[in-house]
């Protein structure tokens, strides 16, 4: 009994591609991941190829892992978000002190001052 081989898949003409729409979510995902990317690279505080690295490893991770996008989308936010509060509470700390050594010239006495000299 001779064997026959098993059926399989119509192969498809060399000439035609397969042709793989982008959906609006997956354009955007694709544009928030550039992003965030760019700004962790720029954030990592080094040029060259160690941002370049973290930029490209931070995109991966986002465009491949839904979790890992939102902890490292939410990760980065709050990092800005504490560098800002911080920034803000030195900026409170640091207000100008005004000279307490002078004492203070009340308006009725410095025109009492003016008539006595002129």
């Amino acid at each position: 009994m001779k064997k026959t081989p098993a059926p399989t898949a119509a192969k498809l003409p060399s000439t035609a591609t397969r042709v793989r729409k982008s959906s609006l979510f997956r354009k955007a995902a694709r544009l928030g991941a550039t992003v965030v990317a760019a700004r962790v690279a720029a954030d990592t505080g080094k040029k060259g190829v160690i941002g370049l690295i973290a930029g490209a490893g931070a995109k991966r991770l986002i465009m491949r892992y839904p979790v890992g996008a939102m902890v490292l989308t939410g990760a980065y936010l709050a990092g800005k978000l504490y560098e800002a509060k911080r920034e803000a509470d030195r900026k409170m700390a640091t207000k100008l002190l005004t000279d307490a050594s002078a004492k203070p010239i009340l308006i009725d006495e410095a025109r009492a001052a003016r008539k006595k000299a002129g």
